[in-house]
């Protein structure tokens, strides 16, 4: 057997490993891990009343992105309210000059990897290259590698300060509860994590009551 003949059989053989795929990841999901910042200066009694934005703005990167406003989006608008509610903030119109004003985004990004698995993918420890014999420079080659899709999602509630707004030239962001992971195809367990988003974000913060 001629050198070409092995090449085209060394090539052949290759060839389906040139680059490996992992199970799916699309469809995996993980509890949003939940963050909270605030304004150490702003004293939340002094605000009395709020709205809330009534649709839920969203960003997944389509130019055709805009707001969420069915029921599952009223689900989660009404938890906000309740929230506050329980905080002893009283809900008036938008337009009726809010103490407070609540917005809701919604961000939806999927990202693609492609990974060569390297030195044990990373870990070392697994044994070194001088077991076999070959040490001063050696190391474990992969002729493929792996490609992972993941959908990331994140959901934020932002409060703002309309009563100072006039006076201060601006509008303060008085405290805004974040809430990201990993999100699959479910759409029950995106508006689960969006309500979870904003109970356990309220939960760490004990400061924002009205009295």
């Amino acid at each position: 057997m001629n050198r070409f003949k092995v090449l085209f059989w060394v090539l052949t053989i290759l060839s389906p490993i040139a680059c490996r795929h992992l199970p799916p990841l699309g469809n995996l999901s993980s509890n949003f891990i939940v963050s909270t910042a605030y304004d150490t200066k702003a004293d939340f009694t002094s605000y009395k009343t709020f709205s809330v934005r009534d649709t839920i703005q969203v960003y997944t990167g389509n130019p055709q992105d805009s707001v969420w406003f069915d029921q599952d989006a009223q689900s989660i608008i009404s938890q906000v309210r309740t929230e506050m509610t329980n905080r002893g903030y009283t809900e008036v119109p938008h337009l009726a000059s809010p103490d407070l004003a609540i917005s809701l985004i919604g961000l939806r990004n999927t990202t693609l990897f492609a990974i060569p698995p390297g030195w044990w993918w990373g870990y070392p420890g697994w044994g070194s290259p001088c077991y076999w014999g070959y040490c001063g420079g050696w190391g474990f080659w992969y002729p493929y590698f792996y490609t992972v899709s993941v959908s990331t999602g994140t959901f934020i509630v932002e409060m703002a300060d309309l009563k100072n707004a006039r006076e201060l030239g601006k509008i303060d962001i008085l405290w805004d509860a974040v809430g990201s992971g990993q999100v699959g195809t479910s759409s029950s367990f995106v508006v689960q994590q969006c309500l979870r988003t904003v109970t356990q974000g309220f939960a760490q913060s004990p400061y924002i009551k009205a009295h």
